[in-house]
């Protein structure tokens, strides 16, 4: 005999179900009368939860920056890229590339929540991002998103936020940004309301949030503590990292892991903004420029100030120390020659280093049309139009 809850079986029962193997057994006056599979929900003591842990181990998307199931809180200031660092950690899980220099362990079905920008300049600025081809990034049509402003509580608005995603089978959600969660008369600040927040968003799926750090009084500060709000935005979050763009003049910024209840705490890592591939780069500026061909030294110098808004001096400096890179095997990453007079760089293909540096061109997929709506490219092709 089974059942499926307590309320589905008459009369009394005594104390805690008994486990055995994975199993709840559930007894009346007369003997055994249920017995459930555990699930999360029915864990209720310690053996319980051990078990389930062994069950369910705990799963990267990315590892040590995306948890499955948990709830992220990427923070920053103002034009600290990041809108682009989650653009590409979308690009990265659809694809099943590369993020940050980890390897994404799948391919998953993502959605952007776009709440502080309309569709048009959002869309302008997803054509600069997706040249031509893109993967299917689902992202949450204008309608919903005014409807969804339109909402008293906050509880209403993760809610339709919530459905969305059910119809869409997310898998991972961003939501840019957390501000928009709160309607009038609710401020992030209050700490009961932030709390209430939260807990909602615990009824998403693996969740990422935009938030905004305080202004500086003079320079950039480090912390989960410059968040915007209560707080219950460094502590409820199961995972905080943070952007930090310590020169608004500089194409660089630094990603910092703030928060970690699981995995490890690297040291931050150093980003460097490509304006012409329009992609922020975990390693040397120059590397994914290699990796297509080899260049001569001129070559490098004059992409440098395309790239990155460099002059000469800034750009050799980078070129000098293009030369002591080191891979993991000890062998130099890139190896220099001469042809003519020119001396020229490219990536020694006998270096152990993370490869390939960029998204493979095969892996992207064209923007389709299925009955009058583009499927995950419908506010790019509203920008073209």
């Amino acid at each position: 005999m089974c059942c499926t809850g307590f309320a589905a079986w008459p009369g009394s029962y005594r104390g805690n179900p008994l486990v055995s193997r994975g199993r709840a057994v559930y007894y009346s006056r007369d003997g055994p009368v249920c017995v459930l599979e555990n699930s999360v929900a029915d864990a209720s003591n310690v053996y319980e939860l051990i078990e389930l842990a062994k069950k369910h181990p705990l799963k990267w998307f990315v590892p040590d920056i995306v948890l499955e199931d948990a709830v992220h809180v990427l923070h920053g200031s103002e034009e600290s890229f990041k809108t682009m660092l989650t653009l590409q950690l979308h690009e990265a899980l659809a694809l099943g590339t590369r993020f940050l220099g980890r390897k994404v362990n799948a391919r998953y079905m993502t959605g952007f929540a776009q709440l502080e920008m309309k569709p048009r300049q959002f869309g302008h600025r997803l054509a600069k991002f997706f040249v031509n081809t893109m993967p299917e990034i689902k992202v949450m049509p204008e309608t919903l998103r005014e409807h969804m402003l339109g909402l008293k509580t906050p509880k209403e608005r993760i809610g339709l936020i919530g459905d969305w995603a059910t119809s869409e089978d997310l898998q991972f959600l961003s939501i840019d940004s957390s501000s928009k969660l709160f309607p009038a008369g609710y401020s992030p600040n209050e700490q009961d309301c932030a709390s209430d927040v939260f807990n909602q968003l615990q009824r998403l799926p693996t969740t990422w949030i935009l938030s905004h750090d305080r202004k500086p009084w003079k320079e950039v500060q480090v912390g989960n503590d410059e968040i915007v709000g209560s707080g219950r935005f460094k502590q409820d979050p199961d995972i905080v990292h943070q952007m930090v763009r310590r020169d608004a003049r500089a194409p660089s910024v630094e990603f910092h892991w703030g928060k970690m209840r699981a995995g490890e705490k690297p040291e931050p890592l150093s980003l460097f903004f490509d304006r012409i591939d329009y992609r922020l780069y975990p390693f040397h500026p120059y590397l994914h420029l290699l990796e297509q061909k080899a260049m001569s030294g001129i070559s490098i110098i004059t992409e440098a100030e395309a790239r990155f808004g460099w002059k000469e001096r800034r750009a050799r400096e980078y070129l000098k120390s293009l030369q002591e890179l080191i891979a993991e095997d000890g062998k130099l990453i890139c190896t220099q020659s001469f042809r003519g007079h020119a001396k020229v760089f490219e990536i020694n293909k006998h270096a152990k280093i993370f490869t390939p540096l960029a998204t493979p061109r095969e892996l992207m997929q064209p923007c389709s049309k299925d009955r009058g709506i583009y499927k995950g490219a419908s506010l790019l092709e509203a920008a073209q139009d």
